[in-house]
């Protein structure tokens, strides 16, 4: 089944793709229109003298492929739907302003830790900057060069920015990805059949559900880590096979998940 990405983003595919950058060496920053990463890269900010010393080391570790996985990610989203996309850029966006205000404050929000709390987070306030100081004690900021830090971390906020404002548009109705599955959906075979889609993403399983859905049809769920009773949707969606399990609900002819059922 062929669809254009360069239709689904509006023609927007070879700019947001710039934006995303070119795999670098280690270290390596590229041109002022381009992400730098910098968040995921942070040993490469601390001063010389200190690089060798933990807990920096374990930094240099943990952050050797960190930018180049963040971009395949990225990519990924990029590929799996619009809607995923714009949700991971967002949750990239919220995450760089609290981090640019943690060192504005006077610390690096490193470690695990403090990067789950910085994703986890809503709003911005005083206990939040507490919470990752707290996490975040072993990172002065006199170890880094916090000034590019502050710029790098300014350019890729402007970025995130910029990418989210152009995919904010790209609503369902114009998602060509989207649309070339609805038409798929409603010829032989996979109309009046039974229809597993499977994506790599919840939130792209989610956005599916919800434009796939409404009120001619109601044979549709969707189960991904999160869903409570999977078996129960199995058991719906294929009842003679699994006829131990009492199937509570009406019978699902198309089923959208991602692999927590690829078993």
């Amino acid at each position: 089944v062929n669809y254009s990405i360069e239709e689904t983003y509006q023609g927007l595919y070879d700019k947001i793709r710039g934006y995303l950058g070119k795999p670098r060496k280690a270290g390596r920053i590229g041109p002022p229109d381009e992400l730098t990463y910098a968040r995921y890269g942070l040993w490469h900010y601390v001063l010389p003298e200190k690089r060798k010393a933990k807990p920096y080391s374990d930094l240099e570790t943990a952050g050797a492929n960190l930018r180049g996985l963040v971009r395949v990610l990225l990519f990924k989203r990029f590929e799996s739907s619009v809607h995923a996309f714009r949700e991971t850029v967002r949750r990239m966006k919220a995450a760089h302003n609290i981090f640019l205000a943690a060192l504005d404050d006077g610390f690096v929000p490193a470690g695990e830790k403090a990067q789950d709390l910085m994703y986890e987070a809503g709003d911005l306030d005083q206990d939040l900057m507490h919470d990752l100081s707290q996490l975040s004690g072993s990172y002065p900021a006199e170890d880094f060069d916090i000034s590019l830090l502050k710029a790098h971390i300014a350019q890729d906020l402007k970025i995130l920015t910029e990418i989210l404002s152009l995919v904010e548009p790209v609503t369902y109705d114009k998602d060509a990805k989207l649309q070339v599955l609805k038409e798929m959906l409603r010829k032989p075979p996979f109309f009046g059949g039974k229809t597993l889609v499977f994506s790599q993403y919840a939130d792209t399983a989610q956005y599916l559900y919800d434009n796939l859905k409404d009120r001619s049809r109601d044979d549709i769920e969707v189960v991904y880590s999160g869903t409570d009773n999977k078996v129960g949707v199995v058991a719906r969606f294929a009842p003679k096979a699994n006829r131990q399990y009492a199937a509570k609900g009406s019978e699902i002819n198309l089923l959208i998940a991602t692999d927590v059922l690829a078993e």
